[in-house]
């Protein structure tokens, strides 16, 4: 479940302009070790670099609503910039950040289907400690995954 060597799917930033920071490694292997712990429908987590990880990739073996697998990508920077990106077999996205981003708000959600770049919506999770944050998307993942839908994934009032 642990395979750190897959050089799986990574997460760029939106735009050259955006400042991210450098990536904390510390940081991605504990966001690896709750999606395991907490999720029954996680088949692998596995950091691209095992040395000097970028991104956590967190496959699943169920996705929302008619989608047969989905994976969330998660990027966490020393700065406390994050970046937590759901996928599915069926190309539906979105994503949960936290990070300078011009005319949006730090922390912001890009709603699906495709998380476009532009615009976002202000990001329901407001908590800003790694673990927390890692629930709080575990939380809105499992309520899309119920519910079988999008609809109402950023309405909670700060998870976790």
């Amino acid at each position: 479940m642990t395979d750190d060597g897959d050089p799986a799917h990574q997460i760029q930033p939106d735009e050259q302009s955006e400042v991210f920071g450098p990536i904390d490694a510390g940081a991605l292997r504990e966001i690896r070790d709750l999606f395991i712990d907490l999720e029954p429908l996680v088949q692998t987590a596995s950091l691209d670099v095992p040395l000097n990880p970028q991104t956590l990739s967190v496959e699943l073996s169920d996705g929302v609503g008619a989608a047969s697998t989905a994976r969330i990508d998660v990027r966490w920077s020393l700065t406390g910039n994050y970046a937590a990106h759901y996928t599915d077999a069926r190309d539906r996205n979105f994503r949960f950040d936290c990070h300078p981003k011009p005319d949006a708000p730090r922390r912001h959600f890009h709603s699906p289907p495709d998380a476009p770049s532009r615009p976002v919506d202000p990001s329901c999770i407001a908590v800003s400690e790694t673990s927390l944050v890692t629930r709080a998307i575990l939380q809105r993942w499992r309520y899309a995954y119920t519910n079988g839908t999008f609809e109402g994934v950023n309405d909670a009032e700060n998870p976790p």
